[in-house]
């Protein structure tokens, strides 16, 4: 019960709910939509697992909070609170991403399909490609006017993504909603994200070659929003445990940064994006220079973050929120008898 109390923002849930009935007559189904409160009445078990979701916390999670508070703008918050214009702000931003921002329509419910002899006390429509397409508004979309990027550089580009990948004939709900499951786990899972990348290391002198490639998944890795990145680093260590180099290389969507190091603005109308992210496939080598000769194991492991405050000049020195180890490794010191 502690979660169904949660969910209800505005009002006590209806009194002597079954988990089946519907909310009290109103008006005939043809007009009246429900509340976000009142859709548990009929979807209990659905509205529980959404209270546990990120979806439920896009406005209240810490992550979010700590880039809203440096960056306050509607932009942000009407992704993260979308209800804001049909209830109070404060409620709407208790609320984060509810029922009706997802299966709301004009003076309709959408949903993929709709049970045989469904008694739906409200006007129903089926839309065969409403498991991706309600998606979009929040996964894919440019930076706001006035911001330093062109225009159509993008935000986030994980539909586009989707429809150039080889599950481009799955939808988003496919993979992310299993059995139509609205705690939308998956992505705070680190068994998932782990299952999602195959790692081939290989040693080439004192470099790292990796091949890398993604398990069933849909879109660039990593995809959303532009603090999520791959780590990938790797050490030289030699026989009594001393480093003797090391070096690190970030997997992501890179944007130039506005300014040269020394302050001045830069003027190019438009600058470009180098993305290395994976997109099925990709080959990273990382080049290692050891300051002496000695023989050194290859030590190496791919993390995926979810940056705080990214620094473009220094990405090293940008503040992480999250850390998951998604693979590690250690490649034996080079004898003469195994050089190439």
């Amino acid at each position: 019960m502690a979660a169904r109390a949660h969910l209800v923002l505005l009002v006590a849930l209806l009194t002597a709910c079954d988990g089946r009935r519907a909310p009290p007559a109103r008006e005939p189904a043809i007009t009246w939509l429900p509340r976000e409160d009142e859709c548990a009445a009929c979807h209990a078990e659905v509205a529980d697992a959404w209270a546990r979701s990120r979806h439920h916390a896009a406005f209240t999670n810490d992550e979010f909070q700590r880039s809203y508070a440096r960056e306050p703008t509607p932009f942000c918050r009407d992704c993260h609170a979308p209800a804001r214009p049909r209830m109070p702000a404060a409620d709407a931003e208790l609320l984060g991403v509810g029922c009706l921002d997802c299966h709301g329509g004009p003076g309709t419910i959408v949903t993929a399909a709709i049970r045989a002899g469904s008694d739906a006390p409200h006007v129903l429509r089926r839309d065969p490609a409403f498991p991706t397409r309600a998606c979009a508004p929040c996964h894919e979309f440019d930076f706001p006017d006035g911001s330093a990027q062109a225009r159509g550089t993008m935000m986030q580009t994980t539909m586009r993504e989707h429809q150039r990948s080889p599950h481009a004939d799955r939808s988003c709900a496919d993979c992310h909603m299993p059995a139509a499951a609205h705690d939308f786990a998956s992505t705070r899972d680190p068994a998932a994200m782990q299952r999602a990348l195959e790692v081939v290391a290989r040693r080439d002198g004192d470099a790292l070659e990796l091949e890398l490639r993604t398990r069933d998944v849909g879109h660039a890795f990593p995809t959303g929003d532009l603090f999520r990145r791959l780590a990938v680093h790797a050490a030289l260590v030699g026989p009594d445990g001393r480093e003797l180099a090391r070096d690190v290389r970030y997997l992501a969507r890179h944007f130039v940064p506005r300014h040269h190091l020394d302050g001045r603005l830069r003027h190019a109308a438009s600058l470009p994006v180098v993305d290395d992210r994976i997109h099925g496939a990709a080959g990273v080598r990382l080049e290692l220079h050891p300051g002496e000769a000695s023989p050194a194991a290859l030590v190496w492991h791919i993390d995926l973050e979810r940056v705080d405050a990214r620094d473009p000049d220094r990405p090293e020195a940008s503040t992480i929120a999250d850390t998951i180890r998604l693979a590690e490794g250690r490649l034996p010191p080079i004898t003469p008898a195994s050089s190439p």
